[in-house]
């Protein structure tokens, strides 16, 4: 790592930052039409699962992952289960594995990006200009979604990235982009790299083989949803666009600084951002404080849609997990045994034109069939027979559930800090039912 004097400025003005960021009060917002209030979460819940499950699985090694891809047998799928959803859940994982049974891992990098393309011109003039590094870059893997006829062709393709690990220097200075970083950190590298990304999913044979182009979308937990935002809104002119962003936990920083407005005005066109969060996770008060473009009261352009879930009782650190987020998504998809049925999100809202769309076989891909809902009554009478949130009398139960957000350097994660009591996940969303008062929801 190459230092100077002068970057100390930055590291003292970063760390002021970041507490003033901790000490903020969460703001309540006016809740909007295309907004998901936590009483009704449990309808989207296999909707959203399966983005989870990629979210929690961008922490673990791209290696493994490349070697369960070359050996052809779809194991990839239960190692993206296992790793979201506790070995003290196995009927969560099994309602899991139904839901993400369609997607395949591509490709993936944890690497430091240069210039993925050697031939790029333009990325090779961005990294001559570029700053301090770390050796480190930003971590990402690619899913695809293939159809229930026809398993070589993909549907939809999906750029999953993880969030912060550790006390990484890349990771935190990435996380502090916004404020005036001289290093070369994970934006900055993949806008001069994403564009080489969306070329690498267009070179994939099920995306050559589908009849109709698939969708691309992006998601990630924590920072990696800042950096799934970011490629939404840096991708060149000339090819095909992310139709939407999937942001679990999200942080403020989008890296919107970094793009033109020129580009930044024709990639928000007809995007949609959906910010998926607990509530009282840590980064909803920073969202509510210091919130980079796209606001959360964007309604066109990009629609961006508020997703509460409130399916879990702890400490703001403890609820910023992503496996604890997966794992209560999980737990709302059933009642009982009961599937509660596939529903896609509306995103036609407000006449807003949208170039997203569910797919036409997604419901049959998940679900292998329509089913029927089950009453809003009967759904948050369910038993509370199951724990999803960690009871701190139990270590059992509490080691059985990980904190995803803040791994070890080594790659293992470290114990989850929620904490209160164990409760079930209808039983927690159901706070505040009876009356349907819109609840607050951080920006």
């Amino acid at each position: 790592m190459r230092f100077r004097f002068a970057a100390l400025r930055v590291i003292f003005a970063s760390a002021g930052a970041a507490i003033w960021l901790s000490s903020v009060q969460t703001a309540a917002a006016q809740s909007n039409d295309p907004d998901i209030l936590a009483a009704y979460a449990y309808r989207y819940a296999d909707y959203y699962l399966p983005y989870a499950i990629q979210s929690s699985t961008a922490y673990k090694p791209v290696g493994t992952l490349n070697t369960m891809r070359d050996a052809g047998l779809g194991e990839e799928v239960d190692y993206a289960v296992q790793n979201a959803i506790p070995a003290t859940q196995e009927d969560l994982r099994g309602y899991a594995r139904k839901i993400f049974k369609p997607w395949r891992y591509q490709f993936g990098s944890e690497s430091y990006l240069t210039c993925l393309d050697p031939a790029d011109e333009a990325c090779k003039a961005a990294y001559a200009r570029r700053g301090w590094d770390f050796g480190s870059g930003p971590t990402y893997q690619v899913w695809a979604r293939t159809r229930a006829a026809a398993r070589s062709s993909c549907s939809e393709v999906s750029i999953a990235f993880r969030g912060t690990v550790g006390l990484s220097g890349g990771d935190w200075y990435s996380n502090l982009s916004r404020f005036g970083s001289p290093y070369d950190d994970y934006y900055k590298q993949l806008q001069r790299n994403v564009d080489t990304i969306m070329k690498q999913i267009q070179n994939l044979d099920c995306y050559k083989r589908a009849a109709r182009k698939p969708q691309i979308v992006s998601t990630g937990h924590s920072l990696g949803a800042g950096l799934a935002q970011f490629v939404a809104l840096a991708t060149r002119s000339g090819g095909p666009r992310i139709a939407k962003v999937l942001a679990f936990d999200p942080s403020p920083v989008t890296g919107a600084h970094l793009v033109n407005k020129a580009l930044l005005t024709e990639n928000v066109q007809g995007l949609v951002i959906d910010r998926v969060y607990e509530t009282g996770e840590v980064l909803s008060y920073a969202r509510a404080a210091v919130q980079e473009y796209p606001q959360a009261r964007s309604r066109c352009n990009p629609q961006v849609r508020t997703v509460e879930v409130k399916a879990a009782r702890g400490s703001s650190i403890g609820l910023h997990g992503i496996e604890l987020l997966a794992t209560n998504l999980a737990d709302l998809t059933y009642n009982e045994g009961n599937s509660l049925g596939y529903r896609a999100p509306v995103t036609l809202v407000g006449g807003c034109d949208v170039i997203y769309r569910p797919d036409t076989d997604e419901q049959l891909i998940v679900r292998g069939g329509n089913q029927r809902e089950v009453g809003l009554r009967r759904v948050y009478a369910r038993s509370a027979g199951r724990l999803v949130a960690t009871n701190q009398a139990n270590p059992a139960l509490r080691a059985g559930v990980t904190r995803a957000g803040f791994r070890q350097p080594n790659g293992e994660s470290g114990t989850r800090m929620a904490t209160g009591p164990a409760a079930n996940a209808f039983a927690l969303a159901a706070g505040g039912l009876p009356s349907f008062t819109p609840l607050p929801r951080a920006e």
